[in-house]
């Protein structure tokens, strides 16, 4: 489920060149990536009922949710993607038989979560503990790789000519580059064991968004340069900006997940 998004549409090609039969769940065809062998027509915000999920699920050995978003944006809301829509496929799987389901949720899922991103994906995720199906949660920290939204905007802090570092930068953060996660989900879609648990994937070491912004600019091959502080107070002005503009990356949830910190 989430076949054309950023680590969808990666998870489909790996399993495909690993000699899957890949099912892709998308709301259009239009766009799937290669490696798929029957697309499964599914949108979250206007779900079909629970038969028709199990019969679109059925004769499959794993059904992986990989359906996130980080802003709403009208009817595509998180109680919508990462609640609703999830549930009712989890129960359609249980339904089928599917022998194993793979949730990629969020490091930071978890209760008295203070984002509804969090909230929301921790809600699907006990849903899904709850059910009688061999079960992952996979719970990603910051997920970096090239076409990444997240890459984009830290390339573009890291490239600039004076790096700007919120609220200091004290932030901790564990990224963890893309192809890290799809191979640990290979593992556990193959894993021979019955699987039930809850297992965070992070990188290597945890970072302040300083050390991550500075490593950063040295692996574009772009020189050392200045850093600027910027005040907290502004930092939260401008998420309450971003707010109320649908395309901005930081708003009142992105700013506070990132003052949170993000590590394993």
């Amino acid at each position: 489920m989430g076949a054309t998004g950023f680590i969808g549409a990666r998870l489909v090609r790996a399993f495909a060149a690993a000699g899957h039969e890949v099912s892709c769940a998308s709301r259009s065809a239009q766009g799937l990536p290669e490696g798929c062998t029957r697309h499964v027509p599914l949108d979250y915000t206007a779900l079909p009922n629970v038969e028709d999920l199990r019969r679109a699920v059925m004769g499959h050995d794993v059904v992986i949710n990989a359906v996130g978003i980080l802003r709403e944006r009208g009817r595509q809301t998180f109680a919508a993607l990462h609640d609703g829509g999830p549930r009712a496929l989890f129960a359609a799987c249980v339904a089928a038989g599917v022998p194993r389901v793979i949730q990629i949720s969020a490091l930071g899922a978890a209760p008295g979560a203070i984002a509804r991103y969090h909230q929301s994906k921790h809600a699907a995720d006990r849903y899904l503990m709850d059910q009688p199906v061999d079960w992952v949660v996979i719970q990603p920290s910051l997920v970096y790789g090239p076409g990444g939204g997240s890459a984009r905007m830290f390339n573009l802090l890291a490239s600039l000519p004076v790096i700007p570092l919120p609220a200091g930068g004290h932030q901790r953060v564990q990224p963890l580059h893309v192809d890290d996660l799809i191979g640990a989900l290979l593992q556990l879609a193959g894993a021979p064991a019955p699987l039930r648990f809850v297992v965070p994937v992070a990188g290597p070491e945890p970072l302040s968004m300083r050390e991550f912004l500075t490593g950063l600019r040295t692996a574009l091959g772009r020189p050392k340069t200045l850093t600027l502080a910027v005040p907290g107070f502004l930092m939260r002005v401008a998420a309450r900006i971003g707010d109320f503009l649908p395309g901005a990356m930081l708003d009142s949830e992105t700013w506070a997940m990132l003052e949170r910190g993000n590590v394993g």
